[in-house]
């Protein structure tokens, strides 16, 4: 029993040293489900597509798109948010990676039933920090805070938590983020390049 043991202690061990420094040069797509709080008999679900790319001296650039949607007694809700950010990497150190971003965003719902519809658009700044840190050399988890100025009067705060696995050279992940009057559940596959 101990001939098994030690052996994978050591091992554990060693990839917790090897770990290597989060990447943010990747595709990923995902399934998002998310709520609403002022229309909550919505269960929004839907994808999420995002892409990042570092482009040199610490600076990457990424952008997210969400779609979803969900029909109730005939009304239909769609959502659409888009989102560019650009950002600076500080790496605190080999395993953890601290970054901050400036974005511009967009965030469209339209309702519609029968020959009717009503839309609400609106584009917002946004402002975010998130630290990643690579807990083992297959495991990274993640969290962080984000302001969006929107126009008119419905500024979001949000926080977020998560966790990247490595399955077999892609990430599997599962992201919660609670912005001001809105819940997403996000699971995605990640391929880093």
């Amino acid at each position: 029993m101990y001939k098994l043991i030690i052996p994978t202690l050591c091992l554990s061990f060693c990839s917790i040293a090897n770990a290597a420094q989060p990447s943010y040069s990747f595709l990923q797509a995902g399934y998002v489900k998310s709520e609403i709080s002022d229309i909550e008999s919505f269960d929004l679900t839907g994808y999420e597509l995002r892409a990042s790319a570092e482009i040199g001296y610490g600076f990457f650039a990424e952008y997210k798109h969400i779609d979803s949607s969900d029909s109730q007694d005939g009304f239909k809700l769609d959502v659409l948010q888009r989102q560019l950010s650009l950002g600076y990497i500080h790496n605190i150190s080999p395993k953890m990676t601290l970054d901050y971003r400036l974005g511009l965003g967009n965030f469209d719902m339209t309702g519609t039933r029968d020959n009717d519809s009503a839309s609400a658009d609106t584009d917002f700044f946004s402002a975010a920090t998130n630290v990643r840190y690579q807990l083992t050399a297959d495991l990274e988890v993640f969290g962080g805070l984000e302001v969006q100025n929107w126009d008119g009067d419905a500024d979001q705060k949000a926080y977020r938590l998560g966790a990247l696995y490595d399955l077999w050279g892609c990430l599997a992940g599962i992201e919660y983020t609670k912005y001001s009057d809105q819940e997403i559940v996000n699971m995605s596959v990640r391929y880093e390049f």
